[in-house]
């Protein structure tokens, strides 16, 4: 039964990353601001896209303009990396849940390194989600490991953050740009200030 259960779980995946993977042209931020706007529930429908999108390999970067055209700076920032972490987790929850825990540690090729970034704790995982590589990826190969669930998620929050903020402001720009309020000054600062923590966090991940 419980194989049955995975088997139908990965299919239902499988699927769903097709799908995006053909209607790739038709997912755009305009497009997530549209089918979560003018909506009470408007924040938790778009934390859900943001779970469902990990899983299906959506690019985070579409979610997070999508979060600054649909809430602004401000609560586009807490919505993004609210729904960016509970993302991550669901990725990583499905591909342990999936039996997959350790595989890559009793690789031959790459496994000592792998228990080598393991020792790191939240370190490593911060350092691997600044590397510009599909996050959804990053969760599979994270969860293939023996690393920790806090160090998973401490890790993934710091190393999302920083550009989760740069993306947001360039949607809440692109928001204000068409409404006639372009200021972009707050603009140049939250993204100059991404680009300052994510070299940051590299420098101190690196020397611990």
């Amino acid at each position: 039964m419980r194989v049955l259960t995975r088997s139908l779980a990965l299919l239902v995946i499988v699927t769903g990353i097709a799908f995006v993977a053909i209607h790739r042209a038709e997912i755009d931020p305009l497009a997530v601001r549209n089918s979560v706007s003018n909506n009470r529930l408007s924040p938790l429908l778009f934390v859900l896209l943001q779970v469902i999108g990990s899983l299906l390999f959506v690019p985070r970067t579409v979610l997070g303009i999508a979060a600054g055209l649909a809430f602004g700076m401000v609560w586009g920032s807490i919505w993004a990396i609210v729904g960016a972490v509970a993302g991550v987790a669901a990725g990583f929850a499905f591909v342990r849940w999936m039996g997959a825990s350790g595989v890559l540690d009793t690789s031959p090729v790459v496994g000592k390194l792998i228990k080598r970034a393991e020792g790191g704790g939240w370190r490593s995982v911060a350092i691997a989600r600044l590397i510009p590589m599909p996050h959804s990826a990053v969760n599979t190969a994270l969860a293939m490991t023996n690393v920790r669930w806090r160090d998973y998620l401490v890790g993934s929050f710091l190393g999302m953050l920083p550009m989760t903020l740069v993306q947001v402001e360039i949607g809440a720009s692109g928001g204000s740009i068409i409404l006639g309020q372009t200021d972009w000054t707050v603009g140049c600062l939250v993204i100059a200030a991404g680009l300052g923590v994510s070299f940051l966090i590299s420098q101190i991940s690196r020397r611990y």
